[in-house]
């Protein structure tokens, strides 16, 4: 063969060989910058903070008989609110369109525990997950304040704000009291017993 055209032959190769690979290389750096980009998109898990606490309730003299200063002393007493359910929102505020991010109850000693990543929240009573409806909550001896239980319903029970999640972050020690009144079921402060009382 003609040397000549030999030297073109192989030439011709060569080239064909350097546009495959730089072809190949293209088609990588394209795989390898969708594979980066989707890792981007994946947002890693947000870290959160340990919240617990517990809840108390004292009980009022009711009349009747007069106890002894014992038994007065042990009624003022603070004792485990057990079985108190609450609910979290995100904000300051508490409206009809809330999204509870999460529920908790007391166990028997009174003792709650949750996670929550930083940020602003209200914890709810069970009373304020519903919009107000006070006939729920009166009947021929007890009455609702109207205005006081819309304020109220729309104030959170608590404001929580959640710091940064580090190594000593955890939110410990918070506790709610709870004082309930004679003749009244509910932690409502807007309504009132208005009916016989003991002798």
């Amino acid at each position: 063969m003609n040397p000549a055209k030999l030297f073109l032959i192989c030439f011709l190769f060569s080239l064909c060989g350097m546009q495959e690979s730089l072809a190949q290389k293209k088609s990588s750096g394209k795989h390898k910058s969708k594979i980066q980009a989707a890792q981007s998109e994946i947002k890693p898990p947000e870290k959160k903070v340990a919240v617990s606490g517990t809840v108390t309730q004292t009980f009022p003299y009711c009349g009747g008989a007069r106890p002894t200063k014992e038994v007065m002393d042990a009624i003022s007493q603070s004792k485990p609110y057990s079985g108190k359910k609450f609910h979290v929102i995100k904000g300051e505020t508490n409206t009809a369109s809330h999204k509870i991010i999460l529920s908790f109850t007391t166990d028997s000693a009174g003792n709650f525990s949750f996670q929550l990543p930083a940020g602003t929240y209200s914890i709810l009573l069970d009373e304020q997950v519903a919009a107000p409806d006070s006939k729920k909550y009166t009947s021929q001896f007890v009455k609702m304040d109207e205005a006081c239980f819309k304020d109220w319903w729309a104030k959170p029970y608590y404001l929580l704000e959640v710091p940064a999640a580090t190594t000593n972050t955890n939110i410990k020690g918070l506790n709610f009291e709870f004082h309930h009144r004679c003749f009244l079921q509910n932690d409502i402060p807007c309504l009132q017993y208005d009916g016989p009382l003991p002798p």
